[in-house]
């Protein structure tokens, strides 16, 4: 495991409800297991030593996590620091191009006349060395292996259908897309490191310094509270 990896995720708070988009690093996780936050939404629920935390879901978490991305026309997120230019022509607006890519994104002419100040936000922020949990999307519309890619990488940021009625966002690095990941497999290939306890759950046993028999009614957030103790940390 690659020692203090950050991974980009959506705090939970203490009633469960969705907090900032941050980080948590990978050398804190503990267990994963599957939330259902709503309805026809299963997605990892990230147990660390420091707070629970789940993926993006939203281009709103992302935006509010992703300090180097703006939404300048629409609905979807620009990585402003790959910016290279701006062509402005007979029309409201522009178009942005990325260094040493192809791809054009629109920018409208209210972003456009304050895009010196969007700029300077951008490019002032903390340099990203975060990560994204998922796996690049396949032409088959499949995805491939899961694992980690880089933020810094990605020029844009929207949202697609991975299945019926279900949008995630999907990262795009201008010849590649990649998607969040959601499932235990997706979580097992990322994380192979961890134990499979039992369905739907993997436990990072490098923290665990002894198992306990207990009350089988305790969900992994009650557990992990009253074993606190017991972790390796």
């Amino acid at each position: 495991m690659e020692d203090g990896k950050r991974i980009l995720a959506t705090k939970l708070l203490s009633d469960n409800a969705l907090g900032e988009c941050s980080f948590f690093r990978e050398n804190h996780l503990v267990v994963i297991e599957l939330w259902k936050p709503k309805s026809n939404y299963h997605i990892p629920l990230f147990h660390t030593l420091y707070g629970k935390f789940t993926v993006p879901t939203t281009l709103h978490e992302c935006l509010s996590g992703l300090p180097t991305f703006a939404n300048l026309d629409g609905s979807n997120l620009v990585n402003i620091s790959l910016v290279d230019k701006i062509i402005t022509g007979d029309y409201t607006g522009g178009q942005v191009t990325f260094k040493n890519k192809n791809n054009k994104e629109s920018i409208n002419a209210s972003n456009l006349s304050r895009w010196k100040q969007i700029y300077k936000d951008a490019i002032s922020a903390e340099r990203e060395l975060r990560y994204i949990f998922g796996a690049e999307i396949l032409k088959t519309g499949k995805s491939a292996e899961n694992g980690f890619f880089k933020i810094s990488d990605m020029i844009s940021v929207d949202m697609w259908e991975q299945k019926k009625n279900y949008y995630v966002p999907r990262f795009n690095s201008g010849d590649k897309s990649y998607g969040i990941g959601l499932t235990v497999q997706a979580c097992k290939e990322a994380f192979p490191y961890l134990y499979p306890a039992y369905k739907d759950t993997l436990i990072n046993l490098s923290l665990v310094s002894k198992i306990e028999t207990g009350s089988d009614t305790l969900s992994w957030t009650e557990k992990i509270r009253a074993c606190r103790i017991n972790l390796s940390c």
